[in-house]
């Protein structure tokens, strides 16, 4: 008895998805198309404004570089500069 009530349940299950699925997928459609021009005006007041898209502030950018490296560069940067004298 329990096993027919686990099949019975997994067919429920699978036939609400299969049926719920095509309202979800076209839901989403539509909402993707009327977000491309509320977006494209978003990026159009951004520019007036002249906010730079996708580039962060100089401020706020954050040297990740290794210490090794950055030694390495500044050992290099050094021995240029003594060449050159």
């Amino acid at each position: 008895m329990a096993v027919a009530g686990q099949v019975l349940a997994a067919a429920l299950f699978v036939a609400v998805t299969v049926s719920v699925l095509p309202v979800l997928l076209m839901t989403s459609l539509v909402t993707a198309l009327i977000l491309i021009p509320v977006l494209r005006q978003l990026r159009k007041e951004a520019e007036r404004t002249g906010s730079v898209v996708n580039v962060p502030a100089r401020e706020q950018m954050v040297d990740i570089t290794p210490l090794h490296e950055r030694l390495r560069q500044e050992f290099l940067a050094f021995r240029q500069r003594g060449w050159r004298r």
